[in-house]
């Protein structure tokens, strides 16, 4: 037995080292990925109060990120209202939208109001506040941009630039809702980075948020010991599970 828990510690440092590098890769490519934004507190475009509680009412809500100004936000819009259309007629699905309007001299409240009217679009759009722009970190990608977020308020997905199709965005939307779907109707199931396995990359980042390397995200499929939190114990779990060696 403490053969064995020696081999099984090596290989998980030896992950670790191997998986710190991987991990940071993954973490910087995928922009706002793991950020919590269930703080946010905001407006949408007639002054109404809109907070971080919004994500309790949905598994899944998408924020697009739009400016008046901006060619292609303008040209998917559509896309996110016929988005918005089809999930409110099948409220089953709990999946909201919102828009995300990203206000400057050329883009103002009145001018973006204006937009949605003329269009006709119904879903809630707010005005950008620090804490969502931190998730999307406008300056550094600009707009259009696209966030999936759990009903928790942590980023599950983020994408820059805009759908090509409706059809594109529907099918994306579908496959993160059909993630957290399961995920929350599975609990703990140690797939922490949401890709349908229980893989060591899951390992990896159980074991560097029980060490506080990076923020902790997800915690409702990595705290496996339902304490609350990931912790060391979570992780070897883990690493277990993506070994075969638990369920």
């Amino acid at each position: 037995m403490k053969k064995f828990l020696a081999v099984l510690l090596s290989a998980f440092l030896t992950l670790s080292s191997f998986g710190l590098v991987f991990a940071e890769t993954v973490d910087a490519s995928r922009n706002g990925v793991g950020i919590d934004i269930s703080d946010f507190s905001t407006r949408d475009l007639y002054a109404n109060t809109v907070t971080g509680e919004i994500f309790g009412d949905a598994v899944c809500t998408v924020i697009n990120e739009w400016a008046t100004w901006c060619v292609p936000c303008v040209a998917e819009l559509p896309h996110f209202q016929e988005l918005h259309e089809h999930y409110s007629s099948t409220p089953e699905a709990d999946v909201q939208v919102l828009g995300a309007v990203y206000i400057s001299i050329s883009c103002t409240p009145t001018s973006a109001r204006e937009l949605v009217e003329e269009h006709g679009y119904t879903f809630t759009n707010v005005i950008l506040d620090s804490v969502l722009d931190s998730a999307f970190d406008t300056e550094n990608n600009g707009v259009p941009a696209t966030l999936i977020v759990d009903r928790h308020g942590v980023v599950r997905a983020h994408v820059n630039g805009s759908f090509a199709s409706s059809e594109q965005l529907r099918g994306f939307v579908d496959s993160w809702y059909e993630i957290l779907l399961a995920e929350e109707s599975q609990g703990a199931t140690g797939d922490i980075n949401g890709n349908g396995t229980v893989e060591m990359l899951d390992a990896v980042l159980a074991l560097r948020m029980s060490m506080s390397i990076i923020e902790a995200y997800n915690v409702s499929a990595g705290d496996i010991n339902g304490n609350g939190s990931i912790d060391m114990s979570d992780a070897v779990v883990i690493l277990r599970m993506s070994m075969g060696i638990a369920n």
